[in-house]
């Protein structure tokens, strides 16, 4: 994210919490933040909650897309920003999830095609890897490679399958995640069902995928 954000500076050092300490605070009553917010400049009510969702939409996009999570995050959060004064009545966690996880979703597409791209031209991935940060090279490359087996697995599902293994995994219920993605509570498990097994499909199509049990990230 550029410098030019007037949030950058903020937000990742809400990065560091734990899990506990980010995870959706339930009660916090998101609507009255927002009805608050289009009262009073001082940008108190953004500043709530930010604190009590920025912790799962990392997570959510960190799944997606590894270490471009704080970046996106940060674009969730200005876009919540924007729009506060239209999202009166609105589930906002149920927006900021289906926010996310759409971007996420895009910029692993985009990543994938970028990687196509330079395997096309035979260029190697930028960056030093492993190589000198880590005491065990050979963990941290098999971790490394699953995760990417994992994404790459994701960038070949449809949009809302990937969507709703991302949410699942990040720990959302099913009423959450029926309200991000916008469809029946009841659907939710079977939709999960059917996107579990083409993701298993892909990820054993794979190649190294086929050695692993292909569970769902």
């Amino acid at each position: 994210m550029s410098e030019g954000r007037s949030h950058k500076g903020q937000a990742p050092a809400q990065a560091g919490r734990s899990q506990t300490e980010a995870t959706h605070t339930e009660s916090v009553n998101s609507n009255t933040l927002l009805a608050e917010t289009t009262r009073f400049p001082d940008q108190a009510a953004f500043a709530e909650l930010f604190r009590s969702y920025y912790g799962r939409v990392y997570q959510v996009l960190y799944r997606l897309v590894g270490d471009e999570a704080d970046d996106l995050a940060q674009e969730v959060f200005l876009r919540l920003y924007g729009r506060m004064p239209q999202l009166i009545g609105v589930d906002v966690g149920a927006w900021l999830y289906r926010v996310a996880t759409r971007l996420g979703y895009n910029a692993l597409r985009a990543a994938q095609r970028r990687e196509r791209y330079r395997d096309a031209l035979g260029h190697a991935p930028d960056g030093d890897g492993w190589q000198g940060t880590t005491p065990d090279p050979e963990a941290w490359a098999e971790v490394h490679a699953t995760q990417q087996r994992v994404r790459q697995a994701l960038g070949r599902l449809a949009g809302r399958q990937a969507r709703l293994l991302t949410l699942r995994s990040s720990g959302l219920s099913y009423r959450e995640i029926a309200a991000a993605l916008q469809v029946a509570p009841g659907s939710v498990g079977t939709l999960l069902a059917r996107a579990e097994r083409a993701f298993k499909r892909v990820y054993g199509s794979l190649p190294g995928g086929a050695a692993e049990t292909g569970d769902v990230p």
